[in-house]
């Protein structure tokens, strides 16, 4: 059953956010280990982690002290639905519900980008992606087709009409599309969605106002 906010359908937004939450909780024993090196060689080279050229791995971190407020983007090199990264804005850490802020998971081959706020306490990454600050030397060029990422309209992915037909076979074979006015990751950021069922042709206008697009799932987007 979908929700919906000013006429939105934001159905898939929860069970994105839902899912992930679990998937969080199972990943905790492993996640320390990852935060710990990350940490201990920031420190023995005097950088914090935001400060790694390569990236900031799996940790939860803390904003202003170990990670900067800003536009963070990765791309998973994983090749499969298991290959999951994993990122949460959080307010605090007491490692309740009450605390996810916004949420998602970055699926193998997809491009990922998120904002992290002053506001935030911490920010979660899981998974074996690493993030890097938004720069205009590491943007992605989202290709034709577009697959699955999360996507900078202008300069990853050009506004236009885009259309897919969903090739699944089974209700559980979904692709999905979001124009975003930004990168959050919350429902304010919606601006509309949509699902495309097992079989279904599906069409997207992005608008060059939008700040974003995603897509999930198998399918390729052709512009038109």
């Amino acid at each position: 059953m979908s929700t919906s906010v000013n006429n939105v359908s934001v159905r898939k937004k929860f069970l994105v956010g839902l899912g992930s939450v679990a998937l969080a909780g199972l990943s905790v024993a492993c996640i320390g280990g990852e935060e710990d090196s990350d940490a201990d060689a920031a420190e023995e080279t005097g950088t914090s982690a935001a400060e790694e050229s390569k990236g900031i791995g799996a940790g939860t971190w803390e904003v202003g002290e170990e990670i900067s407020p800003g536009t963070y983007v990765t791309t998973n090199t994983g090749d499969g639905s298991l290959d999951l990264c994993y990122v949460a804005r959080l307010s605090g850490f007491s490692g309740e519900l009450d605390d996810l802020v916004a949420n998602e998971n970055i699926e193998g081959g997809m491009r990922g980008r998120v904002t992290v706020t002053e506001n935030d306490a911490g920010v979660e990454f899981t998974g074996d992606c690493r993030w890097q600050e938004a720069t205009d030397d590491n943007l992605a060029d989202a290709g034709d087709p577009v697959s699955a990422g999360i996507w900078e309209v202008g300069s990853e992915i050009e506004p236009g009409t885009y259309t897919t037909v969903n090739e699944g076979e089974d209700s559980l074979d979904l692709c999905y599309v979001a124009r975003l006015s930004g990168f959050t990751m919350s429902v304010d950021d919606l601006i509309s969605n949509e699902n495309i069922d097992a079989g279904a042709q599906g069409r997207i206008t992005v608008d060059e106002s939008d700040a974003g697009v995603l897509f999930s799932g198998d399918c390729q987007w052709d512009r038109k």
